[in-house]
């Protein structure tokens, strides 16, 4: 696997190992990763690793990793869907089916909610935030973890500044707040690769 990978990736993995060798102290500090620039097969390799080194830290340290996909579904669900409580829509005319569907919906994505903000190290791959309730969300866990001193690993297709671009585009008047307060906080906190 190592013969395939370019420099970059070579000294990643590498840092990365170092990274998962002192797990423990890193996790007290808080110490996560923000990655950029990492395509689906590059995110897969590094995802691949992460996954297979925290496997070797079970139990002992509660892990979260997901995919860009089920978080936004998860933020649509949250900060969309099921804003008004665990009922569907009043307008709509439900069954008891229905109601019992959103009530489940609501479990999960409370589940997930929870397990995002508490675990040891949560770790979210291709962070590319398309829609404004997926970057309130992505604001909102972030500060949550950060203010407990909680790891994160962030792991994204876009350059810095694309995924600055992005904020700004999604958050309008508050585009250039959410990025600072994303970029500041992973900053703060994190070992950032290109």
């Amino acid at each position: 696997m190592i013969e395939n990978v370019s420099t970059q990736d070579r000294d990643l993995l590498g840092r990365l190992s170092v990274y998962f060798d002192s797990i423990e102290q890193r996790l007290r500090e808080g110490q996560g990763w923000l990655i950029f620039n990492a395509d689906s097969r590059r995110a897969g390799r590094i995802s691949r690793f992460i996954g297979d080194r925290l496997r070797e830290y079970r139990p002992l340290i509660s892990s979260y990793l997901i995919p860009w996909r089920d978080f936004a579904l998860n933020a649509y669900m949250l900060k969309v869907e099921l804003v008004a409580g665990s009922t569907p829509p009043t307008d709509l005319p439900t069954d008891s089916r229905q109601q019992q569907e959103y009530a489940i919906a609501g479990r999960v994505s409370q589940d997930m909610y929870y397990q995002m903000r508490y675990c040891d190290l949560f770790v979210l791959n291709g962070v590319n935030p398309s829609y404004p309730h997926e970057l309130g969300y992505l604001d909102q866990i972030l500060a949550d973890r950060y203010q407990n001193r909680r790891a994160s690993i962030l792991i994204t297709p876009c350059m810095p500044h694309e995924l600055a671009a992005g904020f700004q585009a999604l958050a309008h008047d508050d585009g250039n707040e959410a990025w600072k307060r994303f970029f500041s906080r992973l900053y703060d906190t994190c070992l950032i690769a290109l």
